[in-house]
């Protein structure tokens, strides 16, 4: 009896177990079960989720078309044809090693000289990149000469050179000014003793560049090639009481003594106006008349420095005495002498003028004493 009621306990408990089992497949959480739909014909039974759309992607997705690859078919090179390469890499080809060699001769020239001037020179060139050839084998693009030159100047690196030049430039400082009084030029009268020049300084850069670009200076040497020179002139002072009368045979200061020069009248005339100021002008000289084709003489000897025209005086002729003693004369015609022909006192250097109208012709005479007119009145004999 009790082994039957054992049997029954273990039964009652199995039993247990499986319907507990079986309500925690249904309350399992996350799986969906299939519906079943009950037909007089079928029992249909629904994917799980995916399962139609993976069905249907499948069976709408076209057949793949099929692609036809055109081949294109390799440039027909040139009997020998090379490769140019530089550092290992090859760069394009061209039709032969002649042309190869040319085409480099003639880009190394053009990045050599590249922008040098009157002001520069190219004082070394080299050829960086490692050049050579080789014989074409399709695997880089074939270019003509010019094609090939204009795509290795677009990009220097791909053969590089390298330069130095040497530039040469000059800088001029400001010259400084001097200048002193003087009573023998008028109010308002200047007299250049010297024109100034500021100091020259030439300066050598001796510059690098690799693929037409500048990289670094190399050296620069300064030199002074020319020293500053200052301009001074003479500022004048003199003025006289009556500016509007005509001046006096005495007027102005004398200069230093003439020493062993005799000066005698370059013409035989009479003097009409005399050295000074007049008319609120300054008169540097006297002025002769003399009937025209009369001679004109040299007052003393010395050397032709000037003969010819110059503005406000007519036909010039200017004689270098000793001891920086110049006479000037002007206008004169049918000038006689040339220039630097010496000439004794007394010699034939030109004849007075023809003027129209009425009057006689004006010879005017300065003298001057080293660059400064003074009254000839005082040294003519």
């Amino acid at each position: 009896m009790k082994s039957g009621k054992a049997f029954r306990i273990v039964c009652a408990a199995f039993a247990g177990l499986l319907v507990a089992l079986a309500v925690l497949f249904v309350l399992l959480p996350g799986r969906e079960k299939p519906k079943i739909f009950l037909s007089e014909k079928r029992t249909v039974i629904t994917p799980t989720p995916g399962t139609e759309l993976q069905d249907s992607v499948e069976a709408n997705t076209p057949a793949p078309t099929p692609v036809h690859i055109i081949q294109t078919p390799a440039p027909v090179l040139p009997s020998g044809a090379v490769n140019l390469l530089s550092d290992g890499d090859a760069l394009f080809a061209l039709d032969s090693r002649e042309t190869a060699e040319l085409l480099l001769r003639t880009y190394f020239q053009q990045c050599a000289y590249e922008n040098i001037d009157d002001h520069s020179i190219l004082l070394k060139a080299t050829l960086v990149s490692s050049v050579s050839t080789a014989p074409a084998d399709g695997s880089v693009e074939y270019l003509s000469f010019d094609a090939a030159l204009n795509k290795l100047n677009k990009n220097r690196s791909l053969i590089s050179v390298q330069r130095s030049v040497e530039r040469a430039s000059v800088s001029v400082s400001e010259p400084g000014v001097r200048s002193q009084k003087s009573d023998l030029l008028p109010v308002g009268a200047r007299f250049y003793l010297q024109l100034g020049t500021g100091a020259r300084t030439l300066t050598l850069s001796e510059l690098l560049y690799k693929d037409g670009f500048a990289a670094s200076d190399v050296e620069t040497l300064n030199r002074q090639v020319s020293q500053l020179t200052q301009t001074s002139f003479l500022e004048g002072t003199y003025r006289v009481a009556q500016p509007d009368r005509e001046p006096g045979s005495k007027e102005g200061r004398r200069g230093k003594d003439k020493g062993n020069l005799r000066f005698s009248a370059p013409v035989k005339g009479d003097v009409v106006s005399y050295f000074g100021i007049r008319f609120g002008e300054m008169h540097y000289g006297i002025d002769y008349s003399a009937s025209t084709g009369s001679r004109i003489y040299a007052p003393e000897d010395g050397t032709v420095i000037f003969c010819g025209e110059r503005p406000g005086y007519g036909t010039v002729v200017e004689i270098k005495h000793e001891n920086g003693f110049v006479s000037r004369l002007s206008s004169c015609a049918n000038v006689a002498v040339e220039l630097e022909q010496h000439v004794k006192r007394g010699a034939v250097i030109g004849y007075m003028p023809a003027i129209e109208g009425r009057g006689a012709p004006i010879l005017h005479y300065e003298l001057l004493i080293d660059g400064i007119p003074y009254n000839p009145l005082y040294y003519l004999s």
